[in-house]
């Protein structure tokens, strides 16, 4: 399991705004010189041969077999930088501290890329950039908190950039921060403001257990707390007929079709989203001193049969965490047996039909509030190892449930 764990440090925020400025020259130079420096880094990369073991089940046992893969190693050494920096800096005519934004766009880009490709989510291609855009460094940026003016070095001395947000919508939200990096388009900007995260605030660890139907929430003074989850699965189950159908008469009007696919694609996608910024957004407000403890999980490990899979690909799991830790803290543990693991003695226990899972020793347990209590269990651990012990353990383990539905349209 990947640790995803990382203590964070501070807020951050980011917001766009629009701007008339023509940067198309920056934005062309910037873009193809970020392009130069992954093709330098690509052709400097020394792959090395390593053995891999892998494993398959077949008939209820792993069988295993060896293969040969090449690992790439990335060219870090501070000689290499150098060079790099000084060639991409002939016949560059902006301010110099764009090149470094470049080397670091290129840096992260073949990271991302270096990731991916261990997991076997990318092949052995480099990569390469489609769409213009600028980073600006914090050393080209002055910022002007009570006038509420951003200036951007184009060319030293020579050219600047303005932009007010002292009539934005998010103006009064973003007092007390500190301007980060921005990210310049053709005719919009992507602001990052930064904020010391405090963490003393932080008493309360919540386990939260992933199923198809809810999220199961278990809170150390209030119990068990159900979130339903059905109006997610409407919303994608409605799109979904509606685009298996589209599909099933594609061949007769192709290009009709493909228009109305991609009309309902977007359609998904936003009501989804919608449904989840509502959903993390009343959880970070419900119990804004928590931190929040969910299951690693990965789908690709839990498809068993159609039916079942296309239910599996219909769920939020990662998406909800990922928009949580916009608002809240949220970190992971081994999802292993967190449902068959008794929360009074610890031995595993026997499934039966239905939620409910049998203790030999303790009787019968509701199989959601045994794995979000065992989530929790996990997360106090964790949480004591990083920060020094919040989230205390009830002396009760039965729990008490309530069930809270929010509906988003």
């Amino acid at each position: 399991m990947q640790n995803k764990n990382k203590l964070p440090s501070e807020i951050v925020l980011t917001y766009k705004i629009k701007h008339n400025y023509d940067l198309k020259n920056l934005l062309d130079g910037f873009m193809s010189t970020s392009q130069k420096a992954v093709d330098i880094i690509w052709e400097n990369i020394n792959w090395k041969e390593k053995q891999v073991k892998h494993r398959f089940k077949s008939k209820n046992k792993y069988k295993y077999y060896t293969t040969t893969r090449l690992i790439p190693e990335i060219p870090k050494d501070k000689d290499f930088k150098r060079e790099l920096r000084n060639y991409l800096l002939n016949g560059w005519n902006f301010a110099s501290h764009y090149v470094d934004g470049a080397i670091k766009v290129a840096y992260s880009t073949i990271e991302s890329w270096k990731s991916n490709y261990l997991d076997g989510k990318r092949k052995r291609n480099k990569p390469t950039f489609k769409r213009p855009f600028v980073r600006v460094k914090n050393t080209l940026i002055k910022y002007d908190k009570e006038n509420g003016t951003i200036r951007i070095t184009i060319k030293a001395r020579k050219e600047y950039l303005v932009l007010d947000i002292k009539n934005e919508w998010f103006f009064e939200k973003i007092k007390g921060f500190d301007i980060g990096e921005i990210i310049l388009k053709d005719n919009e900007a992507l602001i990052t403001f930064k904020k010391p995260l405090n963490l003393s605030d932080k008493k309360v660890v919540i386990g939260v257990d992933s199923n198809l139907k809810s999220l199961d929430l278990f809170h150390p003074e209030e119990g068990w707390i159900r979130i339903d989850l059905s109006e997610l699965r409407r919303i994608k189950n409605v799109y979904d007929v509606i685009i298996d159908k589209l599909k099933s008469i594609y061949k007769k009007a192709p290009k009709r079709i493909s228009i109305l696919l991609k009309k309902y694609y977007n359609r998904r996608k936003n009501r989804v989203e919608d449904f989840i910024n509502k959903l993390t957004s009343q959880l970070s407000k419900l119990f804004p001193n928590a931190i929040f403890i969910f299951e690693d999980l990965d789908k690709l490990n839990m498809y068993k049969n159609s039916n079942f899979n296309r239910d599996l690909d219909r769920t939020s799991w990662r998406e909800i965490a990922k928009k949580l830790e916009y608002k809240s803290i949220v970190f992971y543990v081994n999802p292993h047996y967190t449902s068959k693991t008794c929360p009074v003695c610890g031995s595993k226990m026997e499934s039966q039909e239905g939620q409910v899972v049998t203790c030999e020793k303790c009787g019968v347990f509701n199989r959601q509030f045994v794995g979000s209590f065992n989530i929790f269990k996990r997360g106090v651990k964790l949480v004591k190892k990083l920060l020094g012990g919040v989230g205390v353990l009830p002396e009760r383990s039965d729990g008490n449930l309530k069930t809270v539905r929010f509906l988003c349209p």
